[in-house]
């Protein structure tokens, strides 16, 4: 993928946006983009074009939900979804939305594409979800973006580094989720 897009050299940046941002959509995992991001880009700009592209997949997903396909989204739904999660999701206030949904991107206990889903049928407000999300993404995509930007040096400590923290943070995260999922 990383070939394909540094191909548009100068248009990289705007390839690389138009596929991150629409891919996830179609249940792409989005976590490959942000360590291409680091990859192509740098940490900096690789931030600031998987940012962009997540706000962009992850309203377009919620938008969808809420007002195009509830009726899709709920049966996709009973099956991604135990009854204890569904009704953290369902049954909580607005302002516990938005701070279960930090926690949901901080530790990634279900898959992105259904967080995002499951959102727009719930009661919480655009802006709530907007802000929530952006908190809860961005320490998730700096790890993959650090990770990428140590592919250019494969077997330095840097790289290593970056695994290790991949690794604990996919160790942690699978901890929490089947403590939450029980």
């Amino acid at each position: 993928m990383q070939d394909f897009i540094a191909q548009f050299g100068s248009f990289a940046p705007i390839v690389f946006l138009i596929l991150a941002s629409v891919l996830p959509i179609f249940l792409f995992p989005p976590g490959i983009f942000s360590a291409i991001g680091g990859y192509l880009f740098g940490f900096t700009h690789g931030f600031i074009l998987s940012i962009i592209s997540a706000m962009i997949y992850t309203s377009v997903m919620f938008l969808i939900s809420r007002y195009f396909a509830s009726d899709h989204v709920e049966k996709y739904l009973a099956k991604k979804l135990s009854k204890k999660q569904y009704d953290t999701i369902f049954g909580i206030s607005e302002n516990k939305l938005t701070l279960v949904l930090i926690i949901y991107r901080l530790i990634p206990v279900l898959p992105n594409s259904v967080i995002c889903y499951s959102y727009g049928l719930t009661r919480i407000s655009f802006k709530k979800y907007f802000i929530g999300n952006l908190i809860g993404l961005i320490p998730g995509k700096m790890i993959w973006l650090h990770f990428g930007t140590t592919l250019n040096n494969i077997g330095s400590m840097e790289f290593l580094y970056g695994i290790i923290i991949v690794l604990v943070f996919m160790f942690i995260s699978s901890k929490v989720s089947k403590k939450f999922n029980k």
